[in-house]
């Protein structure tokens, strides 16, 4: 990430940028398809002050590349800070919904060891017990 004040000779559309404060980030993904998808939940949130603060985001092969423009320092700090936010929620939605397609999905075998290791320790975490029928049918224990 690099910071920087704009300069004026750039040809962008709306009022001059002449001395605004400007930073650059490259956030990468998996693949070119998370990448889009990543792009696409965050074009979505548009700035509160479009007057003051300038934003493009592009898909680069397999990273999403942010440009922020901003009036102050402040606004760009404030502007990146919540962009991050929803990056990190974009991530982890990803992650959940969207995993690395060469990472392979854990056996029943496997996830069944991973849960009697989780219960075996001597921790006072939640344990869950199922009967083996289905998502809700097991209660939890405390």
């Amino acid at each position: 990430m690099e910071s920087e004040h704009a300069d004026a000779s750039s040809n962008q559309a709306g009022p001059s940028r002449e001395g605004w404060h400007t930073v650059s980030m490259r956030i990468p993904f998996l693949n070119h398809q998370h990448a889009t998808i990543a792009k696409r939940a965050l074009e979505v949130d548009k700035e509160q002050h479009p007057g003051l603060i300038h934003r493009t985001i592009e898909v680069e092969n397999e990273a999403v590349v942010v440009h922020y423009a901003c009036a102050t320092v402040r606004l760009l700090r404030l502007s990146t800070n919540s962009f991050f936010s929803s990056v990190d929620l974009v991530v982890r939605t990803l992650e959940a919904f969207a995993p690395d397609p060469d990472r392979p999905d854990p056996t029943d075998e496997e996830l069944e060891e991973q849960r009697r290791l989780a219960n075996s320790a001597q921790t006072k975490g939640i344990e869950l017990r199922g009967d083996g029928k289905g998502a809700g049918s097991g209660e939890e224990v405390r």
